[in-house]
């Protein structure tokens, strides 16, 4: 008998093996491994139209009828057809390089020379025209709008917040050339999925918008990731979501800048400087953009960076001379300037090993120091002192980072002390580390530009104010009463919480998060409701009922001590008795994983998930 299936009656009568089964089965594998080619090769054509039709902002064929997900068993023919990979693709017809008949100076061109594989060559902006416009006027544009995942007017709204405030923050290369929804959409599906999404992150209105906004974005990253070339505004929603999105920066920051070495954005330098070619121009702006983002994730991760100082950042004084240089390049390179002194400062004290900083470092230390006092006070006379639409933010912002770098600079001498006392040749920069946190967490509290600022600044702020935060904390629990006292400590954190809790941003924005977790730190840092009874802190933008222009209320002590008391359940913050609730706080704390935020945690529980 055949086991490969029942026998026709006749064998069976007969106890004879089936050849009709045999044949029957034979058939039917053909048949089935037909259907899976035919079903296959029409899901690569349907494939190819739709992505046609897609660049051609032409309606979209309805889908197949025909699958064959599931519905057909995998026979060792698919196998075949898997392994029967067409290779990768070679040009024919070999770009022609002035180098080809000189000696090679790059190795990977002699391996181009010799195979002419494709993927091998670099595209170069300079001699090849970028991608058409992906619409043309007289085509509906074909995106998650025209789907029906974001209506037209809620598009309109976000794209408008985008540019006449968010936009700003960002020296005005998110949209340079783009002013409205239109033709932001027929220009780039991707810049315009990723404008909405950052809107959608700062507006309160929005919360139901961010979830479909950022999917479509995160959809269209991923289609991209293996694209031969992408444009200019790829790159530039990119360094948009890096700067913004700070759940995926680091991500894309490192795959922008690989992208952005392919065409080597940098070389634009030399055509700005001779040309003054606003084209190259843009195209320095991005590369900016990108080795700020670099940067400041560096800082904050407490890992290396990887755009260096090379020849297009460290000569950015000449961009200054050219006649397409603009007010806002100029806060964008005030920024590198900043940040090239930061690097040096990385460089110096290199990643955080749990050793305490040498002695030998005290010179250097002064000498960076004054390096960021020169920095504030050449960029406080040198930037335009009112903006139209952020206020005196620019001028503001370099005092904001002023401490934000003294910070992050002198910060460094509580390295590998675990709660051993500074020593005394550190003990100026240490009182430097505890003023400069002390002053960027007033300037929030007490100016309107910086407060109103906390919508639109890059989530690198937002970091280091959080930083700022817990600086405090951990030196009040580690060095009670030497650097600054409690009481202070506790009030400013605690206006802080309100502060956060008060900015209108959407829910799932930094500063949202970033509240919740420091009331629960709060919490455990104080033993007693006694640390609250401080001085309020002086507000010279407060009006006359005690409510800065941002809307934040300033309460007398009592005030302070009823609302500090109730936590959003109603019960008090320390527990129904009114006793502080006290536990042993580990000693890693994960707040951007910073090297520089690992000093010494003492005995108590900082742990919480707000962040």
């Amino acid at each position: 008998m055949d086991d490969s299936g029942p026998p026709c009656k006749r064998c069976t009568e007969r106890n004879l093996s089936c050849v009709l089964n045999k044949s029957l089965q034979t058939l039917i594998e053909e048949r089935s491994r037909w259907k899976t080619t035919v079903i296959g090769d029409l899901d690569h054509i349907h494939s190819a139209l739709q992505d046609v039709l897609g660049r051609l902002s032409l309606p979209p064929l309805p889908p197949l009828q025909t699958s064959n997900s599931g519905a057909l068993e995998h026979s060792p023919h698919d196998e075949a057809m898997d392994r029967e990979f067409p290779g990768p693709s070679c040009d024919n017809s070999p770009r022609v390089s002035p180098r080809d008949d000189a000696l090679p100076h790059v190795p990977i061109e002699s391996l181009y020379q010799i195979t002419r594989l494709r993927a091998l060559r670099s595209d170069d902006t300079a001699d090849e025209p970028q991608p058409p416009p992906i619409s043309t006027p007289n085509h509906p544009v074909n995106d998650f709008i025209s789907n029906g995942l974001l209506s037209i007017e809620d598009a309109e709204r976000l794209v408008n917040l985008y540019f006449n405030r968010i936009d700003h923050f960002m020296y005005m290369i998110g949209g340079s050339k783009y002013r409205n929804l239109e033709s932001l959409r027929r220009g780039s599906p991707i810049l315009t999925a990723c404008i909405c999404t950052v809107a959608a992150l700062h507006d309160p209105m929005s919360n139901h918008l961010y979830g479909v906004c950022s999917r479509e974005f995160r959809r269209l990253m991923a289609a991209s990731m293996f694209d031969r070339r992408i444009d200019r505004d790829h790159l530039r929603a990119m360094c948009i979501g890096s700067y913004w999105l700070h759940d995926v920066s680091w991500t894309l920051s490192g795959y922008a800048i690989r992208r952005a070495t392919e065409v080597n954005l940098n070389n634009n330098f030399h055509r700005v400087i001779a040309e003054n070619s606003e084209e190259a121009m843009d195209c320095m702006r991005i590369w900016y953009i990108l080795y700020i983002c670099d940067h400041h994730l560096s800082i904050l991760y407490g890992r290396p960076s990887i755009v260096r100082e090379d020849f297009s950042i460290s000569g950015w004084e000449e961009l200054m001379k050219s006649s397409v240089f603009t007010e806002s390049d100029k806060r964008l390179v005030s920024q590198m300037a900043l940040l090239i002194i930061m690097s040096n400062v990385r460089e110096l004290f290199g990643p955080d090993t749990g050793e305490p900083v040498p002695r030998a470092f005290a010179p250097q230390l002064t000498n960076f120091s004054r390096q960021i006092d020169q920095w504030m006070g050449y960029w406080t006379t040198e930037l335009q002192k009112l903006h139209q639409f952020i206020g005196e933010f620019p001028t503001k912002g370099v005092i904001l980072h002023h401490h934000l770098a003294k910070l992050h600079l002198h910060s460094h001498v509580f390295r590998g002390l675990k709660g051993a006392p500074v020593p005394a040749f550190f003990q100026e920069s240490a009182v430097a580390a505890v003023s400069s946190a002390t002053s960027i967490i007033e300037m929030l509290l007490t100016d309107y530009d910086i407060r109103e600022g906390l919508v639109g600044i890059p989530h690198y702020i937002h970091s280091m104010i959080a930083f700022a935060c817990v600086f405090l904390l951990k030196v009040a629990a580690q060095h009670s009463g030497q650097f600054i006292e409690d009481a202070v400590v506790f009030d400013l954190a605690t206006k802080a919480v309100q502060q956060f809790r008060s900015t209108a941003v959407g829910k799932w924005h930094l500063v949202h998060l970033m509240a919740d977790g420091l009331e629960k730190m709060v919490a455990s840092k104080i033993k007693s409701p006694s640390a609250i009874r401080s001085p309020p802190l002086p507000d010279a933008n407060r009006n006359g009922n005690g409510v800065a222009p941002s809307g934040l209320h300033y309460m007398n002590q009592s005030q302070a001590a009823t609302s500090m008391l109730l936590m959003p359940n109603g019960e008090g913050l320390y527990g129904s008795g009114g006793n502080a609730v006290v536990n042993g706080f580990e000693e890693d704390l994960n707040i951007a994983t910073s090297s520089f935020l690992h000093f010494d945690s003492g005995n108590f529980d900082f742990n919480f998930t707000g962040f």
